[in-house]
């Protein structure tokens, strides 16, 4: 066994270098905090797909999930009992009274397990898949805050308007989508990561006048879900992914965005106050590479971690590409 651990030391001593590496370059990426103007778009990333997204009358929060639950509850499949104190900690945090919508793009723990209490919190209307709704009616929402949703649907929400785009999810686990299937019963917590099972899968074109913002939190795709489509800003789930060449032709070129913000590589079995830190596997540095061949097509920046920044309009709440480099 001694002999086996010794070998074992430089895969080990890689990984710390890879991650280490993989830090640095997330850090150099990541767009920074400025004085913004009034009518801007402003996000904030909440760590794995949970975006924020405001202008500041409206808002929209998308996939919100900072219970973080550890790897072994989700491995042995043990109960998940959101973390309530910490979703009103953070509704609180956004502006309650600000979080006009909250939707869920597919209906993984990691998505949806604390939505419906931002939407409680929030006094908010939950939207989503069936599978997304029974979660809500799980956690005691009442039917007129539910609206279950169908691929191709637009809703309007101030000067927002979010159109559900069918979607897939990657392959994650071994080549294979996790707890595929659907939640056909209200599915009250505490419940096992097995529980929640994958519903249907969106990404969402959000339109306002400032610009058009695409969130693809899943590392799948369908051919041809984006033809005639065209957008700013792309936030772009990398985890789980397949071929990153393929992703990003079918994605991010078919879209011709000029901001590309990777999403969803964070390691969410650690809580939300250690910090960023990489999803095991990962592999951020090798999709920067090849993200990095198209750098006269978009740019590539990260998010801080649970700080608002502007995002729209690109022109002024972005710096050019050269000043970080």
């Amino acid at each position: 066994m001694k002999k086996y651990m010794i070998l074992l030391i430089p895969a080990f001593l890689q990984l710390i270098f890879m991650g280490c590496a993989d830090m640095g370059l997330y850090q150099r990426l990541v767009i920074k905090k400025t004085v913004t103007p009034q009518k801007s778009v402003r996000t904030t990333w909440l760590g794995t797909a949970g975006m924020f997204i405001t202008d500041g009358k409206t808002g929209i929060l998308i996939d919100p999930y900072l219970s973080r639950f550890s790897m072994s509850k989700i491995v042995f499949g043990w109960p998940l009992e959101p973390n309530y104190a910490l979703i009103r900690k953070w509704a609180e945090k956004l502006g309650r009274e600000n979080i006009t919508a909250v939707i869920v793009s597919h209906s993984h723990f990691d998505h949806v397990a604390d939505a419906p209490y931002f939407a409680i919190e929030a006094d908010a209307p939950l939207i989503g898949t069936e599978s997304t709704i029974n979660v809500g009616r799980g956690a005691g929402m009442a039917e007129s805050k539910l609206i279950a949703v169908k691929p191709d649907r637009t809703m309007r929400f101030g000067d927002f308007t979010v159109k559900f785009i069918e979607s897939a999810h990657g392959p994650a686990l071994l080549g294979r989508v996790p707890y595929p299937g659907t939640i056909d019963q209200p599915l009250t917590p505490p419940a096992a990561a097995g529980d929640y099972r994958l519903g249907g899968v969106f990404a969402l074109l959000i339109s306002h006048p400032s610009g058009a913002i695409l969130h693809h939190g899943s590392a799948g795709f369908k051919p041809e879900m984006y033809d005639g489509i065209a957008v700013d800003a792309i936030f772009l789930g990398i985890g789980g992914r397949g071929d990153t060449d393929q992703y990003l032709e079918n994605v991010v070129l078919k879209t011709r965005a000029r901001l590309v913000v990777p999403v969803h590589f964070d390691n969410f079995f650690k809580p939300l106050e250690g910090g960023m830190s990489f999803l095991p596997m990962v592999k951020f540095a090798e999709f920067y590479r090849k993200a990095d061949k198209h750098r006269s097509v978009f740019t590539l920046r990260t998010m801080p971690f649970c700080e608002e920044v502007a995002i729209l309009p690109m022109d002024t709440a972005i710096e050019p590409l050269g000043a970080i480099r």
